[in-house]
């Protein structure tokens, strides 16, 4: 894990920023994310604080919204006002939590934590553009015949293949015609009987 100029892992800051989006303390998080953009001066750690800091500013307003709801005072549409309110508050405050968690769980593997559209504002404050995700090569796709998929042709070697090993054979010596014995007479094999 990467340290800074204080000895204090990097990706302590983003973690503590998450957390302060978490307990709904927004001052707090200003805080950690000025120490990793202004004492640490480490960019990765200042644009993920900056995206915990724009998400806790995010759930402050809502909060600011609500309250100044429940200050209107105007009869039947105020209390309806103010669960609406009330409800957008805490969708939006149970969406940053689990932003928040995300986050802190990217970051602690040093990670970009990669909030939509808090990500791309980060990006911009340093001046940078967010690089897009390198998309992995697509496969040829062959049309279907008939309802039956085409298999690519298989391909040809460009080598001719190497003869392939066969073990040695005995090679049988050709026999050699025998003498005939001057005691046997010869057998014919056209005549019925032995020769006179």
């Amino acid at each position: 894990m990467k340290k800074g100029k204080f000895g204090i892992v990097l990706c302590f800051y983003p973690i503590a920023a998450f957390a302060a989006v978490i307990l709904d303390s927004p001052l707090i998080c200003l805080l950690f994310a000025m120490a990793a953009i202004f004492l640490e001066k480490d960019e990765w750690a200042g644009r993920q604080t900056l995206q915990a800091w724009m998400l806790s500013v995010v759930v402050f307003f809502f909060n600011q919204a609500v309250s100044l709801v429940n200050l209107v005072h105007i009869p039947y549409i105020s209390a309806f006002l103010s669960v609406i309110a009330t409800i957008a508050f805490v969708l939006v405050y149970l969406a940053a939590i689990v932003l928040s968690l995300l986050g802190l769980l990217r970051v602690r593997k040093e990670e970009e934590a990669n909030l939509p559209l808090f990500s791309e504002l980060a990006y911009h404050i340093y001046g940078k553009s967010k690089p897009k995700p390198v998309a992995p090569p697509v496969q040829q796709q062959y049309p279907v015949a008939y309802g039956v998929p085409q298999q690519p042709y298989p391909q040809q070697n460009v080598y001719p293949a190497a003869p392939q090993y066969a073990p040695p054979v005995a090679v049988q010596q050709p026999q050699e015609p025998q003498p005939l014995n001057p005691q046997q007479p010869p057998h014919d094999l056209g005549s019925n009987g032995p020769a006179v």
